[in-house]
């Protein structure tokens, strides 16, 4: 089992470098740039953990780079907020108002289990599952509105979008399962397979997902059918 959870973690991270590169590459970073940097920090604290298990793969470690990813993740779903709703001021002006409320009760979520043990189990128990949950009610959110408003959207933001909130669903089950069997080091993580595998598999998936949407060409614009004159000479639309 040790031998597949150490195959899927490579070949997610493997996945997750090609769609760094493809974000780069087709200058993707441009149209959702703390995407990009949440990618680069991902696999940045992934390469150290792998590379140096000694030094990184700990708990202090892990947490940090949880809580820096939770900073990113409600970074990326603002900027694909504003990036999809600053032309049109009737939707925009309803988003404001759900991204307050959304913000607001994680906030208070938070909050609540801030004031208890700050240990590793309470960290995934209680805390990072809300911080979680409200990431995922502000992606939601913000994809309830598109379709609402039938707002155009960016076919890179619609593809990351699309695939993101199902992995962060299960996320926070493989959070609450991990805290619940007091997951509190590397080995209790390898040996509960039923927990990790199904996560891993998940993430090697969103990864490739990803690889591939950051690679794909983009979508050449629709163009106006051609209107002929009376003389017959096509001028355009």
């Amino acid at each position: 089992m040790q031998t597949l959870w150490s195959l899927l973690a490579y070949a997610g991270t493997v996945a997750m470098a090609v769609a760094l590169i493809g974000v780069f590459v087709r200058h993707r970073y441009r149209v959702w740039f703390f995407f990009a940097l949440f990618l680069g920090v991902s696999l940045l604290c992934t390469l150290l953990m792998l590379c140096w298990p000694r030094v990184f793969y700990t708990r202090d470690f892990w947490q940090g780079k949880e809580n820096a990813l939770n900073l990113l993740r409600f970074a990326m779903a603002l900027e694909l907020a504003y990036r999809t709703f600053r032309a049109f001021p009737g939707a925009r002006a309803t988003l404001r108002w759900v991204l307050l409320f959304v913000l607001a009760t994680t906030l208070l979520a938070v909050i609540a289990v801030s004031g208890g043990a700050g240990d590793f189990r309470s960290f995934m128990a209680d805390l990072q599952p809300r911080v979680l949950n409200g990431s995922i009610w502000l992606f939601t959110a913000i994809a309830a509105l598109i379709l609402w408003y039938r707002l155009p959207v960016d076919p890179f933001h619609k593809a990351v979008l699309m695939s993101y909130v199902p992995f962060l669903l299960a996320f926070t089950v493989s959070m609450s399962a991990w805290a619940k069997l007091e997951a509190g080091t590397a080995t209790i993580w390898q040996r509960n397979w039923f927990v990790t595998h199904p996560y891993q598999l998940a993430y090697l998936a969103l990864m490739i997902h990803w690889s591939y949407a950051a690679w794909r060409r983009a979508e050449e614009p629709a163009r106006p059918p051609e209107l002929r004159t009376e003389m017959g000479e096509p001028i355009s639309a």
